[in-house]
């Protein structure tokens, strides 16, 4: 009778295998790159290359797709994904209970986020947590847009949108409040608009292509039509703000950001006021990953802190 909670036969081939490939094939999962998994493992390109064509040929089939841009990867390679991590996982886990504590998480944990509440929320948060766990490594992905969890793109993800995908696990821990904001030095040029519609005839800061939070906002209030004359446009948050500090228009900017800032002034802040549900999710394997769950539960009690 096949034993339900044995080790399956991918991963009992799996394990059969050069550790060093496994190692290879993670962390170009978890990468994206030869490049840049060649340089979190203090490797050459060519070494990984050939360890990735050794791991291929040893399994009897392709994982990656040979492209233009480097390799992708395919089907096959998502399917064994889990398990080689959890072999390379359980590497790390041995090699820290030989060189010091057993008990200690170790690994890497890469973590997704947009700018502002990476670096000024999120970085904060895994300050203290490197502090505590000095054997888990921490890849940080600062981008606006969403990453893939299930695909592994990013084990852990902070969003100010709900979960898309059914299987993630997500808490929501807090809100992060929108407001509308000008610098002194506008203010005294083009006066204060004294309505929602009246900023139509000011000179206004907002996205460029990602255009979904701050249009769905406007849209809201039946302010659609105000995205069409933006007189700065960036996706970048940190260029938005520093384009109202430098009083080129209005802007959105999150509240914590300028909290006590004298140089800024809310405008409208009865008419214009979004508040944003902050979630953190993590990929199913965190509930088998302790270094997933120490890093996961850090972040959520650091966010329902900051914005409890």
């Amino acid at each position: 009778m096949h034993d339900q909670h044995g080790p399956s036969a991918e991963m009992t081939a799996l394990a059969s295998l050069d550790w060093s490939l496994l190692r290879a094939f993670a962390a170009v999962m978890r990468h994206g790159s030869l490049s840049s998994a060649a340089r979190a493992l203090d490797l050459t390109q060519p070494t990984l290359g050939r360890q990735i064509r050794t791991l291929e040929e040893a399994l009897g089939e392709a994982l990656f797709d040979r492209v233009p841009s480097g390799l992708r990867a395919n089907a096959r390679a998502l399917a064994l994904l889990s398990q080689a991590e959890a072999l390379d996982q359980a590497a790390a886990e041995l090699s820290a209970g030989l060189m010091g504590n057993p008990d200690a998480p170790s690994g890497t944990v890469r973590l997704s986020s947009s700018e502002i509440i990476g670096t000024r929320v999120l970085v904060p948060i895994l300050g203290g947590l490197a502090m505590e766990h000095p054997e888990i490594e921490i890849e940080l992905s600062i981008s606006n847009f969403q990453e893939n969890l299930l695909r592994r793109d990013a084990d852990i993800a902070v969003r100010l949108d709900p979960p898309d995908q059914d299987d993630v696990i997500a808490q929501r821990v807090g809100e992060i409040e929108v407001g509308m904001f000008a610098s002194r030095a506008y203010l005294r040029r083009h006066g204060v608009p004294s309505s929602l519609a009246d900023l139509a005839r000011h000179r206004l800061v907002g996205p460029d292509r990602d255009k979904r939070t701050m249009t769905n906002i406007l849209a809201r209030r039946g302010m659609d039509f105000l995205p069409k004359i933006f007189v700065f446009r960036s996706d970048s948050r940190l260029a938005q703000e520093a384009a109202v500090r430098a009083g080129i228009g209005i802007g959105p900017i999150r509240t914590f950001e300028v909290e006590d800032d004298p140089d800024l002034v809310r405008v409208l802040p009865q008419g214009f006021v979004e508040r944003l549900p902050v979630w953190v999710m993590a990929h199913p394997d965190m509930r088998h990953a302790r270094r997933l769950r120490v890093v996961y539960d850090a972040v959520v009690a650091g966010f329902r802190q900051r914005f409890k």
